[in-house]
This record gives structure tokens, sequence and C-alpha cells, in this order.
């Protein structure tokens, strides 16, 4: 059943591995271990030279995994692909299959020691992984020696997407409590702070009240497990104002909630910024 929970479905490495996703994993493990396999020679090549390098760079890549700058592995990768190149030459679509792989990989190295990870990362290598696919079903319907083999692959991968895609949106929900709130708080500010543009403003979802706002806003998120580290990231922005609505968060010191609704409360920097609300709100706020 489609999950009912809204973050899981946001964020679907919440919820695990699916038997779908295994699946597909599968296919394009099977089809590119065809490949490896297949050009197992790359190391026998009588370009000796060429040989060398491919080897000594193939062993840097693995030995420097997560040891040096992504930046650096990134230039790593470009020089093991035309190693491959040189030996190679312009045979079997070989241009288009190494700019894939180094699409992949150029991600990897990235995202694999980025100390953010946030699930919609992986669109910017949807395409390489799409081409991986298509290229590990050819090969393992060329392994078959079936004429029928490359089309029912094709038609069950296809099956798979489709399900998968199903899934995903029929547990999107139309409505969403939390959404109401953080666009009447967004609402509010506006509305009881016409210089808002002029603040710093953060938030735990700060692309959401990035769009409410039409202004940016800082994500900064007060976790009570590293409450220390927060802090800092919180107090190197100094907002005026910080909207949040996990309700066990603990109001960082200096700030007072100054609006609060349907779960989504308000607090703000009361020491520079509380003389621009209205009296009532003013008082108010000092009686909290």
């Amino acid at each position: 059943m489609p999950s009912q929970d809204y973050l899981r479905v946001l964020n679907p490495s919440l919820s695990g591995p699916t038997p779908i996703a295994l699946i597909v994993l599968t296919l394009i493990s099977a089809g590119l271990l065809i490949i490896i396999w297949r050009n197992r020679d790359l190391i026998s090549t009588d370009n000796l030279r060429g040989k060398i390098i491919f080897i000594v760079i193939s062993a840097a890549l693995i030995f420097t995994f997560g040891r040096i700058s992504f930046a650096l592995s990134e230039v790593l990768i470009f020089l093991w692909a035309l190693s491959i190149l040189w030996i190679r030459g312009n045979t079997d679509n070989i241009e288009m299959n190494l700019a894939m792989a180094v699409w992949f990989l150029a991600y990897l190295y990235m995202h694999s020691f980025h100390p953010v990870k946030v699930d919609r990362y992986i669109i910017t290598v949807l395409p390489a992984l799409a081409y991986a696919i298509s290229l590990s079903l050819n090969n393992l319907s060329a392994l078959m020696r079936s004429r029928r083999a490359s089309t029912v692959l094709s038609i069950a991968v296809t099956l798979l997407m489709v399900s998968s895609a199903i899934h995903y949106t029929a547990g999107m929900p139309q409505e969403y409590g939390i959404v109401k709130g953080e666009r009447e708080a967004a609402a509010w500010l506006m509305n009881h702070d016409p210089s808002y543009r002029d603040r710093v403003i953060a938030a735990d979802r700060g692309p959401a009240f990035t769009w409410y706002l039409g202004d940016y806003v800082f994500t900064r998120i007060i976790h009570p497990q590293r409450r220390e580290l927060s802090l800092k990231y919180f107090y190197e922005v100094n907002p005026d104002y910080y909207i949040f609505w996990t309700g066990k968060t603990e109001l960082p010191e200096g700030y007072r909630v100054i609006y609060s609704r349907d779960g989504v409360p308000l607090p703000g920097r009361f020491s520079r910024y509380a003389g621009i609300l209205p009296l009532r709100y003013r008082i108010q706020w000092m009686l909290r």
C-alpha cells in the first residue's frame, strides 16, 4: 500500500528500499558486470603505457575515495575515462558509455562524502541511471541470445517503473495540515512586518518559506541530539525571525514566540526588531 506518511513520500530514503528498487538495481548490476567482463582485456592490452596509466588511475580512484577533495576526484575520474578511450579507441559507442560513467561517478564521489544529503539530489544523476538501465538490458538480452529477450526485459522494467511511479504518487496526500499553518505564518509575518525582506529569516523548512515569502530564507534545524552544533550554525546566521514546526524544538537564547498557530510558532529576536511590531504585539511579547 502507498505510504500515507507525507515525510516518507517526500523522502523515500526514510522508508527503506522497496522490492521494485532491488529488482531494478539487480538488473543494472548484472548488465554492468557483463560489460566489465567483456572489457577485462583492458589490463592485457599491448598498449603498455596506456595500461600502466589506466591501472594507476584506477587504483588512485579506489584508495583516495573519501580521502581527498571531491574536486580532485572529479579530475581523476576524467583522466580515468580518457585512459580507457586511449586504449580502446572510438569503438562500440564507447564515448557515450564513458560519458555516462563519468556522470555517475562524479555524482557518487561528491555526494557520498557531502555533509548534506537530500533525496531530491538524485535527480541530477537520473539520466545516467536511465542510460545504465538501457545499456544493461541490451547486454542481458544479448547474453540470452533470444529475439524476444530485449522486448520482454524492456516491458518488464517499464512495468516496474510505472508501478513505482503509481506507488509514489498515490501516497502523496491531497492536503497536509502543517502546510496550511506554514502559509498562515508567512502571511502573518508579511502583514506585520512590511520590511520583512530586509530581515534575516531562517526556518527549519527554508525552501518552503522561500517560496511563501518570495525571498530567500535560510534553512536551520535545531536538533536536540546535536543542539550545540545546531546552535553554532544558527547563530552564524543570527536571524531576526525563526519559523519552525518541529514540536520539540527548544528556542535559542534571545528569542521569543510572537506568533503561533496550527503547530507553527514564529519566534523573533526581541532585542533588535521588537519595535517594528504593533504595540499590542510588543506588549504580548514582553509578557510571555
